[in-house]
């Protein structure tokens, strides 16, 4: 076997309708003889009612139309064949169809019209290869543009912002996106340049870089800072991709924004949360450190109060140092619950028991 062989080309399933059976056997005879130009398979319905049903099974590529078929009827067939979605192309064998009659059935599908007088081999090989080869271009086309429409409700429907400038950077285009995100509508920034997002954040040699990246053929990413149109910042992460033609110039750079304001204020928040997370352990170390060191200065002032005597000078003095002692632990205990992150339990104070032994040290 073969591996280089080329692989076999399908023939075309023709069918052709009407009831002139001399029709069919002189088209069959016709195509036999020319099957080396085109190869194809030629099938024969008597009837519309037949012909709807052969269509209904089988995929044919091509219908011969014989005018006796019934002008109305061919223009109802050909209709509902392309309302269910099944887009044949259609030749009509006429020799005094009236043009009206003629556009309608063109107008519902058909192609081509071919006089009965000027039915040859090489007349008929010509026009089925028009006919097939134009279909073939127009649902080229319907593809086309049915991919266009989808890219462009992906364009209008994106959440991300997308701009199109020419090549000098003037706003050619801006999706839905880019109007909710900034505030600008597409008639308000249409024909400016993207100056009017402009912060003050970048420096000028980092827009200069951007364009020198851009304009060279790369593509730019990174993360900008612009304002809106009410004067608020707004970060982006931005991705600039330049455009050619098929002769490889640029014509056009396509930017496309995702926004990062939010993201970036969750981030900062974590950050904060984790920068107090942090001083809350280190507050802790220092407290339980701290604690220990108030616990000998309080049992060595309950010591020393043991030897003194009572009511002296010295016994005020030791006094003092326990109640200082005992405050500083009660911050300990505070500094060890922030870094716990234990609830607190607020409750009332009497300010004449805090304040007064602060009055008498400054008085002494």
């Amino acid at each position: 076997m073969l591996t280089g062989a080329k692989k076999a080309i399908a023939p075309l399933q023709v069918l052709l309708v009407g009831n002139r059976e001399e029709d069919f056997f002189l088209i069959r005879d016709m195509l036999e003889r020319n099957r080396g130009l085109i190869a194809v398979e030629l099938e024969h319905a008597r009837s519309l009612d037949e012909a709807r049903e052969l269509l209904q099974h089988r995929p044919y590529g091509l219908v011969l139309f014989q005018h006796d078929a019934g002008d109305a009827e061919a223009v109802r067939l050909v209709t509902d064949l392309l309302h269910d979605g099944r887009p044949i192309p259609f030749i009509l064998l006429t020799e005094d169809a009236d043009e009206k009659t003629v556009a309608e059935i063109i107008g519902s599908g058909t192609w081509n019209c071919l006089a009965r007088s000027r039915l040859d081999g090489a007349t008929l090989l010509r026009t089925i290869h028009n006919t097939v080869a134009l279909h073939s271009l127009q649902l080229e086309q319907q593809s086309a543009e049915e991919s266009l429409r989808k890219l462009s409700r992906a364009v209008e429907q994106s959440a991300d912002t997308v701009m199109i400038t020419d090549r000098e950077g003037i706003i050619e285009y801006v999706n839905p996106a880019f109007e909710t995100l900034t505030g600008n509508s597409a008639d308000e920034v249409r024909g400016h340049t993207p100056h009017i997002l402009k912060s003050g954040e970048q420096s000028h040699e980092f827009y200069h870089e951007l364009w020198k990246t851009i304009v060279g053929g790369k593509v730019f990413r990174g993360i900008l800072v612009n304002r809106k149109k009410n004067g608020e910042l707004y970060y982006v992460e931005e991705t600039i991709c330049p455009v050619g033609d098929h002769a490889g110039e640029i014509t056009h750079f396509i930017s496309n924004g995702r926004d990062l304001t939010e993201r970036l204020r969750l981030e900062e928040q974590l950050l904060q949360a984790q920068k107090m997370d942090a001083i809350g352990r280190l507050a802790g170390g220092v407290a339980h450190d701290f604690n220990n060191l108030l616990t000998i200065i309080t049992s060595y002032s309950e010591l020393a109060l043991d030897a003194v005597p009572q009511k002296s000078p010295l016994e005020a003095k030791l006094h003092e140092i326990l109640q200082a002692a005992r405050r500083a632990a009660e911050l300990t205990r505070q500094l060890l619950a922030f870094s716990r992150k234990q609830p607190q339990a607020l409750r009332v104070v009497e300010l004449d028991s805090v304040v007064g032994p602060s009055q008498k040290r400054s008085r002494d």
